[in-house]
C-alpha cells in the first residue's frame, strides 16, 4: 500500500508542477536508447554477498512535448538484470533474468536551445521473458541459487539525469544514467519464506538518438 502511494504521490506532484506552465506548440520524437546495466543485483534481505557485472539493457523511446519545460517519454526496453556471485574457492555462479520492460516518465528539461539538461522520473512494469542461470557451487550453494523465481512480474520507480544535443534538421543525440529501484520481489517474501526481500536493483547508462518526427525546423532557427 505504501508503496503505491509513493508512486501516486510522485506522478501527482510532477502533474501538480507541470501545470504551472502554459503550452506551447507540441514536439514530437521518437528513437532508440542503447547502453548497459552497471551492477545489476538483487537487494537481497538476509543479505546475499554479489560481484560486479555489466549486462545489456537498450530500447524504443517516445517523447512528447507541448510545454517549455516539461513533456512525457515512454519507452520499451529490453532489459537485462538479476546477479552474480563468486564463492571463496573461485566459483562463479550468474542468474540473469531477461525484461521486456515499459517505463513511463515525467520529462523536465532546463537549458539553451540546442544543449539541454534534463530529468526523467516515473515508474516502470516489467515482465520475465528469460531466465537463464550457470550451475550452483559445488559447496554451499546458497538457497537463492537453487530456488526458481516465484515472481515474473516486477514494478519499480526509476530517476534519472541526462543531457541531449538537439540538431537543426534531424532530432537530438543524448547521454543518460539512472537508478532503478524495485518495487517487487522476484520471490516471494510471505512470512516464513527464505527472504524478506529480493528486489532489482541497477544503474542504467544509455546513448540514443530521438528523430523529431514534426520536422520542426523553425524551432531551430536563430
Amino acid at each position: 500500500m505504501k508503496k503505491g502511494l509513493f508512486i501516486l504521490s510522485l506522478l501527482l506532484v510532477c502533474t501538480c508542477v507541470s501545470a504551472q506552465y502554459n503550452f506551447k506548440r507540441p514536439e514530437l520524437y521518437i528513437g532508440t536508447n542503447q547502453g548497459v546495466a552497471l551492477w545489476p543485483h538483487v537487494g537481497f534481505d538476509p543479505n546475499v554477498e554479489e560481484t560486479f557485472d555489466v549486462r545489456y539493457h537498450g530500447g524504443i523511446t517516445l517523447r512528447y512535448i507541448i510545454q517549455k519545460y516539461f513533456g512525457i517519454q515512454a519507452e520499451i526496453n529490453y532489459s537485462q538484470r538479476g546477479w552474480s556471485e563468486k564463492s571463496s574457492s573461485g566459483e562463479k555462479y550468474s542468474h540473469r533474468l531477461d525484461y521486456l520492460e515499459i517505463p513511463l516518465a515525467t520529462h523536465i528539461m532546463f537549458g539553451p536551445r540546442y544543449f539541454k539538461f534534463y530529468i526523467n522520473l516515473g515508474p516502470k512494469i516489467r515482465f520475465l521473458v528469460n531466465d537463464v542461470a550457470t550451475a550452483p557451487f559445488s559447496e554451499n550453494p546458497g538457497v537463492q541459487q537453487t530456488k526458481k523465481i516465484d515472481n515474473i512480474f516486477d514494478y519499480s520507480v526509476f530517476g534519472g539525469i541526462g543531457f541531449e544535443y538537439r540538431t537543426k534538421w534531424a532530432g537530438c543525440f543524448f547521454f543518460e544514467a539512472r537508478y532503478d529501484y524495485g518495487l517487487g520481489n522476484i520471490f516471494t517474501v510471505r512470512k516464513g519464506d527464505d527472504f524478506a526481500k529480493a528486489n532489482n536493483q541497477a544503474i542504467t547508462i544509455s546513448v540514443g538518438f530521438l528523430f523529431d518526427v514534426l520536422s520542426r525546423k523553425d524551432y531551430y532557427k536563430p
